[in-house]
């Protein structure tokens, strides 16, 4: 009679278990048909309720407990006046940075910065080359430019000149004479020019220069061309934040 208890209690539970294993699974099957070969990273339930979201092909998407309806694009919290699929997408991209880290990017920078931006580069770019012409104006403001290289399909040959301008005894030099028209010619080396590229991919980068503030989100390529209108949005984005951080610590108490 024991025994047939304890067989029961083991079969009647098998039902709870396997429910708790499949948790999320099927909102992780639908999300996974955006790309079938891509992963999903940062997958979890999501504010929305009944939803769960993940962030594949450079975008976060939502699907329900169920798997049975999918949503992309942003999805707006209107009572918060937020976008939760901006917050998500900016977090994403800070863990991407952060496992790129400094040694994955070519930095100008002053010697105290006040604020670092990170730009994807191409050195072919037009745009990219008008940005570094100003270089030294950003840098007397306060502003740290890193640089992650991204060479587009439509420049042909710009991934040598990336990997030439890594693999240059003075990578800073080799960037400014690239971005001048020549053509830096150094043997190839070890470099993170794959990772950068998936960092790139991963966060949704289409196109450069494309800059990516502190806090994750990406800045307009106006702003960004314009290093004092730069200055004055990072300035916002950082008093935006400390009143966030502010409120919330006032909600906790």
């Amino acid at each position: 009679m024991m025994l047939l208890r304890a067989l029961c209690v083991v079969f009647l539970g098998l039902p709870f278990v396997q429910a708790y294993a499949a948790e999320g699974d099927a909102a992780r099957a639908t999300i996974q048909k955006i790309a079938p070969l891509q992963q999903i990273s940062a997958f979890r339930k999501s504010a929305l309720p009944g939803y769960y979201e993940g962030v594949i092909a450079g975008q976060v998407a939502y699907a329900s407990a169920d798997g049975r309806y999918l949503v992309r694009g942003s999805v707006e919290d209107v009572e918060q006046d937020v976008s939760l699929s901006d917050l998500s997408m900016a977090a994403r991209r800070k863990e991407l940075l952060a496992e790129l880290g400094d040694s994955g990017r070519l930095s100008f920078s002053p010697a105290d910065p006040q604020f670092r931006v990170t730009v994807f580069t191409d050195v072919d770019c037009p745009y990219c080359r008008r940005l570094h012409t100003r270089i030294d104006e950003y840098n007397s403001l306060g502003i740290a430019i890193d640089y992650v290289f991204f060479p587009l399909s439509i420049h042909p040959g710009a991934d040598r000149k990336s990997v030439s301008i890594w693999c240059s005894e003075n990578r800073q030099l080799a960037y400014t004479a690239a971005l001048m028209g020549q053509n830096p010619d150094v043997p190839v080396c070890d470099n993170p020019l794959t990772k950068m590229r998936e960092a790139g991919n991963a966060m949704g980068v289409v196109q450069t220069p494309t800059a990516i503030a502190p806090d994750g989100s990406m800045i307009d390529s106006t702003v960004l061309l314009s290093p004092q209108r730069l200055l004055s949005s990072l300035r916002k984005l950082s008093a935006d934040s400390a009143s966030s951080k502010l409120a919330a610590s006032a909600a906790a108490r």
